[in-house]
């Protein structure tokens, strides 16, 4: 009886042993479509480790629907097993066991199983269900949930660890921006006491040359971007055609930087809806040390970095029509930088005026403008511009749609500039620029002047010539198949005609076809005159019907002095 004892605790102690040295220790699965559970194990020491489970590819029955799982080493971020290169795995067979030892060495690791479309032609919604699964009908996805799933089995060198823990530790991060969900706009600053070299390591959203999740790189002091998502650094990150990985390497002189990550308002850490990015976790953007030793280069954020505009219309919003006038007191170089929207013409753009010439000295045009990020009509233009001492009006004109905070599209990489923003190139320059109200500004080369005109007006104003003299006109007006429909003239104090604007002396004002520009200078005898405008029902200031003209404050007429 003894010996029978002895044997039966043998025997218990081999089971118990057996469940010690062969435990569960990750298991993942249970997933609806657009959904991903994870789950991370350590090793302590070199191992081996089984993988069980099952997984589904279930091809055209059901819109290529699939389960499946995959293995991350979480200190290079690259998967060293999948469950679709399993031998039982078929794309058109639906469900496929896996089962199989992996040799790993010391180290973390991370675990994931997903579910969701191979096909890019259906959405998946938020209540898990794919759009146009049997032709309408519901889907079996309910079934399936508790059957899908990986279990990972060791002996006691490994322990399950979180993998959002194993992505937090990382201790050579500059700025980590991890599992970015819908309609982020993140932006963080460092400042570096010395060159030196980083790793950037960013996954995200695009197709082609556009993104739609995406980070860049912004030098405050240069005032301009040095690095962002780009077609030349990125590559497919797994899952859906769009997810795309950034892995690059670049030297940063001494100097003060933003990080920014910016994310549209769906397929995200939130919610995919197409297959996840192999590396899920990292949905953003992580600046890290390329040498560990070079984290002594690292201190706050310098703010007085920052190059502050001198002009600053931005977060513009629909139907607004904005000014800002600055004077300069010698010949300065200006960087000037416009957002707005636009295919051929643009709707929403900025320009330079000079205040007292009336003269356009800087136009965003779609030819001097390049694609803004996001959207396919936005557009920037970013020029760096030379002007005279003298006195100068910034304007901005938006339409009624696609605007500051109120996109019908996706918004642009620095959709907080959506406006017109001017800088000097040397922060010395400051002191030599005035800014003042634009509306309360007296042109004093100005005779007389009717502008802004709207819809259905018939307007004059008298006005004296002291001395035979020649005068320059500006007339915008509208006109097609050589007719005008608003139009400017001007009479004597016989009411006789002295001057009228005619097609044929017109040019192309901007913007339209129809919108037409008179700009030449006329000679009038010392007397009294009346100057008229009139306009027709539509189109005409702040009621356009297609895109405004270059200077849409100045549709009417304007007589100048001439110097």
């Amino acid at each position: 009886m003894f010996r029978n004892n002895k044997y039966n605790l043998i025997l218990i102690a081999m089971i118990f042993s057996f469940s010690i040295f062969a435990q569960e220790i990750v298991k993942v699965g249970n997933v609806y479509p657009g959904e991903v559970e994870m789950g991370g194990f350590n090793l302590s020491e070199d191992a081996i480790i089984e993988i069980e489970g099952e997984g589904a590819s279930f091809d055209k029955w059901e819109n290529y629907l699939n389960y499946y799982a995959w293995i991350l080493n979480t200190e290079t971020r690259e998967v060293i097993w999948r469950s679709e290169n399993s031998d039982d795995f078929s794309k058109e067979d639906g469900e496929y066991d896996f089962d199989s030892e992996l040799e790993l060495n010391a180290g973390n690791y991370e675990v994931y199983y997903s579910a969701g479309r191979k096909s890019e032609k259906y959405i998946v919604n938020g209540l898990g269900m794919i759009q146009g699964l049997f032709d309408g009908k519901k889907s079996n996805i309910y079934k399936f949930k508790k059957k899908f799933f990986l279990t990972i089995t060791s002996d006691n060198t490994i322990t399950s660890v979180n993998p959002s823990k194993l992505v937090n530790a990382r201790d050579d991060a500059i700025v980590s921006y991890t599992r970015v969900g819908d309609s982020e706009n993140l932006k963080k600053g460092f400042s570096l006491k010395a060159e030196t070299k980083v790793k950037i390591y960013g996954v995200g959203e695009g197709v082609k040359s556009e993104f739609y999740d995406f980070g860049y790189i912004y030098d405050v002091v240069k005032n301009k971007k040095i690095w962002m998502f780009n077609k030349d650094d990125g590559n497919h990150a797994g899952g859906g055609r769009k997810n795309i990985v950034e892995k690059a390497e670049i030297n940063l002189p001494k100097g003060s930087y933003e990080v920014h990550y910016k994310s549209d308002d769906s397929h995200s850490f939130d919610e995919w809806n197409v297959l996840p990015p192999d590396d899920p976790l990292f949905w953003g953007i992580v600046i890290s040390l390329a040498d560990v030793e070079d984290k002594k280069n690292i201190i706050p954020f310098r703010k007085d970095d920052i190059l502050k505009p001198i002009v600053s219309i931005t977060k513009v919003e629909e139907d607004e029509f904005l000014s800002q006038g600055f004077t300069l007191s010698k010949n300065i170089e200006l960087r000037v930088m416009s957002i707005g929207e636009g295919y051929k013409d643009l709707v929403d753009f900025g320009w330079i005026e000079n205040a007292n010439t009336k003269e356009i000295v800087w136009k965003m045009t779609y030819r001097n403008s390049e694609y803004a990020g996001g959207g396919k009509k936005n557009r920037i233009s970013d020029d760096i511009i030379q002007l005279d001492a003298g006195n100068y009006i910034a304007y901005y004109i938006t339409d009624d749609s696609h605007n500051f905070d109120d996109w019908n599209d996706t918004p642009p990489l620095e959709e907080d500039k959506w406006g017109i923003t001017i800088w000097t190139l040397n922060k010395n320059d400051k002191k030599f620029i005035k800014l003042f109200n634009s509306k309360e500004f007296i042109n004093k080369n100005i005779i007389a002047e009717l502008s802004r005109v709207g819809d259905d007006q018939s307007l004059s104003k008298r006005f004296t010539i002291s001395q035979n003299q020649s005068v320059k006109i500006i007339a915008i007006g509208e006109g097609s198949d050589r007719e005008l429909v608003d139009y400017a003239w001007i009479t004597n104090s016989g009411s006789k005609t002295v001057w009228e604007m005619k097609y044929s002396e017109t040019s192309h004002a901007g913007g339209g076809s129809k919108n037409r520009l008179y700009n030449s200078e006329i000679y009038l005898k010392s007397g009294d005159y009346k100057l008229h405008y009139r306009s027709d029902d539509s189109h005409s200031f702040e009621e356009w019907n297609t895109s405004p003209p270059d200077n849409p404050q100045m549709y009417g007429v304007t007589l100048l002095k001439v110097k």
